[in-house]
Protein backbone atom coordinates (compact mmCIF):
# COMPACT_ATOMS: atom_id res chain seq x y z
CA UNK A 1 0.00 0.00 0.00
CA UNK A 2 1.13 3.85 -0.17
CA UNK A 3 0.14 6.53 0.68
CA UNK A 4 -1.72 9.91 -1.18
CA UNK A 5 2.19 11.15 -1.19
CA UNK A 6 3.72 8.52 -2.77
CA UNK A 7 1.54 9.55 -5.98
CA UNK A 8 3.67 12.27 -7.01
CA UNK A 9 6.96 10.70 -7.45
CA UNK A 10 5.41 7.63 -8.71
CA UNK A 11 3.84 10.22 -11.43
CA UNK A 12 7.14 11.40 -12.15
CA UNK A 13 8.40 8.24 -12.85
CA UNK A 14 5.92 7.26 -14.96
CA UNK A 15 5.39 10.48 -16.43
CA UNK A 16 6.50 9.19 -20.35
CA UNK A 17 4.03 5.88 -19.92
CA UNK A 18 1.71 7.94 -18.85
CA UNK A 19 1.42 10.07 -21.81
CA UNK A 20 1.80 6.98 -23.98
CA UNK A 21 -0.87 5.83 -22.32
CA UNK A 22 -3.06 8.35 -23.19
CA UNK A 23 -1.79 8.89 -26.36
CA UNK A 24 -2.96 5.10 -27.86
CA UNK A 25 -6.26 6.18 -26.67
CA UNK A 26 -6.70 9.36 -27.94
CA UNK A 27 -4.09 10.39 -30.68
CA UNK A 28 -2.97 13.84 -30.28
CA UNK A 29 0.41 14.02 -28.88
CA UNK A 30 -0.09 17.55 -27.14
CA UNK A 31 -3.51 16.30 -25.67
CA UNK A 32 -1.68 13.88 -23.89
CA UNK A 33 0.58 15.85 -22.36
CA UNK A 34 -1.76 18.38 -21.42
CA UNK A 35 -3.48 15.45 -19.61
CA UNK A 36 -0.93 14.33 -17.36
CA UNK A 37 -0.31 17.71 -16.47
CA UNK A 38 -3.87 17.83 -15.04
CA UNK A 39 -3.43 14.95 -13.11
CA UNK A 40 -0.29 16.43 -11.63
CA UNK A 41 -2.36 19.58 -10.80
CA UNK A 42 -5.25 17.69 -9.53
CA UNK A 43 -3.21 14.92 -7.25
CA UNK A 44 -1.19 18.40 -5.64
CA UNK A 45 -4.42 20.04 -4.90
CA UNK A 46 -6.90 17.22 -3.79
CA UNK A 47 -5.19 14.11 -3.30
CA UNK A 48 -6.69 10.60 -2.94
CA UNK A 49 -8.27 10.56 1.25
CA UNK A 50 -7.57 6.53 0.66
CA UNK A 51 -4.36 4.61 0.82
CA UNK A 52 -3.66 3.66 -2.80
CA UNK A 53 -2.79 0.23 -3.42
CA UNK A 54 -1.57 0.11 -7.22
CA UNK A 55 -0.03 3.91 -7.69
CA UNK A 56 0.65 3.31 -11.76
CA UNK A 57 -2.65 1.38 -12.41
CA UNK A 58 -4.45 4.69 -10.50
CA UNK A 59 -2.51 6.76 -12.28
CA UNK A 60 -3.64 5.18 -15.70
CA UNK A 61 -7.59 5.19 -14.23
CA UNK A 62 -6.67 8.86 -13.34
CA UNK A 63 -5.37 9.83 -16.66
CA UNK A 64 -8.07 8.18 -18.80
CA UNK A 65 -10.86 9.57 -16.70
CA UNK A 66 -9.52 13.08 -17.25
CA UNK A 67 -8.50 12.74 -21.20
CA UNK A 68 -12.18 11.31 -21.16
CA UNK A 69 -13.78 14.34 -19.39
CA UNK A 70 -11.94 16.76 -21.69
CA UNK A 71 -13.26 14.80 -24.41
CA UNK A 72 -16.74 15.11 -23.55
CA UNK A 73 -16.48 18.75 -22.53
CA UNK A 74 -15.00 19.56 -26.29
CA UNK A 75 -17.77 17.84 -27.56
CA UNK A 76 -20.75 19.97 -25.57
CA UNK A 77 -18.76 22.84 -26.61
CA UNK A 78 -18.73 22.13 -30.20
CA UNK A 79 -22.12 20.83 -29.96
CA UNK A 80 -22.95 24.34 -28.51
CA UNK A 81 -20.92 26.21 -30.67
CA UNK A 82 -22.42 24.32 -33.78
CA UNK A 83 -26.25 25.06 -32.37
CA UNK A 84 -25.67 28.68 -32.09
CA UNK A 85 -26.55 30.31 -35.62
CA UNK A 86 -23.38 32.05 -37.28
CA UNK A 87 -21.15 34.42 -35.71
CA UNK A 88 -23.11 38.38 -36.36
CA UNK A 89 -22.00 40.31 -38.91
CA UNK A 90 -19.69 43.24 -38.16
CA UNK A 91 -22.26 45.31 -39.74
CA UNK A 92 -24.78 44.69 -37.21
CA UNK A 93 -23.10 46.76 -34.26
CA UNK A 94 -23.44 49.81 -36.55
CA UNK A 95 -27.04 48.98 -36.29
CA UNK A 96 -27.18 48.02 -32.82
CA UNK A 97 -25.80 51.49 -32.61
CA UNK A 98 -27.76 53.07 -34.17
CA UNK A 99 -31.07 51.96 -32.52
CA UNK A 100 -29.06 52.43 -29.20
CA UNK A 101 -28.98 55.86 -30.03
CA UNK A 102 -32.21 56.18 -30.90
CA UNK A 103 -33.66 54.11 -28.09
CA UNK A 104 -31.89 56.68 -25.88
CA UNK A 105 -33.18 59.98 -28.21
CA UNK A 106 -36.66 58.13 -27.06
CA UNK A 107 -36.62 57.91 -23.92
CA UNK A 108 -34.79 61.34 -23.35
CA UNK A 109 -38.06 62.82 -24.79
CA UNK A 110 -40.45 60.45 -23.25
CA UNK A 111 -38.77 61.98 -19.67
CA UNK A 112 -38.65 65.32 -20.71
CA UNK A 113 -42.76 64.85 -21.36
CA UNK A 114 -43.08 63.52 -18.15
CA UNK A 115 -40.76 66.47 -16.52
CA UNK A 116 -43.42 68.85 -17.92
CA UNK A 117 -46.09 67.49 -16.77
CA UNK A 118 -47.84 69.59 -13.91
CA UNK A 119 -46.97 68.58 -10.83
CA UNK A 120 -49.82 66.31 -9.52
CA UNK A 121 -50.42 64.37 -12.64
CA UNK A 122 -46.77 63.90 -13.12
CA UNK A 123 -46.15 62.60 -9.38
CA UNK A 124 -49.37 60.13 -9.82
CA UNK A 125 -49.09 58.96 -12.98
CA UNK A 126 -45.01 58.16 -12.27
CA UNK A 127 -46.06 56.51 -8.84
CA UNK A 128 -49.07 54.38 -10.37
CA UNK A 129 -47.40 53.41 -13.88
CA UNK A 130 -43.43 53.18 -13.01
CA UNK A 131 -43.40 52.41 -9.06
CA UNK A 132 -46.13 50.41 -9.84
CA UNK A 133 -48.53 51.30 -6.48
CA UNK A 134 -52.46 51.01 -6.31
CA UNK A 135 -54.50 53.96 -6.71
CA UNK A 136 -55.55 53.94 -3.75
CA UNK A 137 -52.54 54.23 -1.68
CA UNK A 138 -51.28 57.28 -3.91
CA UNK A 139 -55.01 59.00 -2.85
CA UNK A 140 -53.85 57.65 1.04
CA UNK A 141 -50.36 58.84 0.40
CA UNK A 142 -51.04 62.23 -1.37
CA UNK A 143 -54.14 63.06 0.55
CA UNK A 144 -56.58 63.23 -2.71
CA UNK A 145 -59.50 60.80 -3.73
CA UNK A 146 -59.36 57.70 -5.67
CA UNK A 147 -61.21 59.57 -8.51
CA UNK A 148 -58.84 62.65 -8.49
CA UNK A 149 -55.73 60.24 -8.45
CA UNK A 150 -57.26 57.98 -11.59
CA UNK A 151 -57.73 61.45 -13.50
CA UNK A 152 -54.44 62.69 -12.81
CA UNK A 153 -52.65 59.48 -14.52
CA UNK A 154 -55.25 59.80 -17.21
CA UNK A 155 -54.17 63.69 -17.60
CA UNK A 156 -50.56 62.24 -17.84
CA UNK A 157 -51.05 59.38 -20.33
CA UNK A 158 -53.20 61.47 -22.38
CA UNK A 159 -50.40 64.11 -22.94
CA UNK A 160 -47.98 61.27 -23.26
CA UNK A 161 -49.86 59.60 -25.67
CA UNK A 162 -50.14 63.34 -27.52
CA UNK A 163 -46.77 64.25 -27.63
CA UNK A 164 -44.39 60.89 -27.56
CA UNK A 165 -44.41 59.56 -31.08
CA UNK A 166 -44.06 56.17 -29.62
CA UNK A 167 -46.95 56.56 -28.36
CA UNK A 168 -48.75 58.06 -31.26
CA UNK A 169 -47.31 55.34 -33.15
CA UNK A 170 -49.36 52.51 -31.23
CA UNK A 171 -52.17 54.74 -30.06
CA UNK A 172 -52.63 55.17 -34.08
CA UNK A 173 -52.09 51.62 -35.05
CA UNK A 174 -54.79 50.61 -32.17
CA UNK A 175 -57.28 53.48 -33.33
CA UNK A 176 -56.77 51.90 -36.99
CA UNK A 177 -57.20 48.05 -35.93
CA UNK A 178 -60.29 49.49 -33.78
CA UNK A 179 -61.77 51.32 -37.16
CA UNK A 180 -60.98 47.56 -38.94
CA UNK A 181 -62.92 46.08 -36.29
CA UNK A 182 -65.80 48.32 -36.15
CA UNK A 183 -66.27 48.29 -40.54
CA UNK A 184 -65.83 44.82 -40.36
CA UNK A 185 -68.92 44.47 -37.88
CA UNK A 186 -71.43 46.72 -39.73
CA UNK A 187 -70.88 44.68 -43.18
Amino acid sequence: MSSPASLTPALLAHYEELVTYVHKRFPAHDFARDVIHQVCLQLLHSPPDEEVRAPLAYLRRMSLHRALDWCRARTRSQAWLDYVEAPPDSRSHDEDGACLLDFQQQLQALVDIIEALPPRPRQCFLLHRIHGMEQADIANQTGISRAAVAQHVRTATQRICRDWAPARHLASGRLDAGAARANAGST
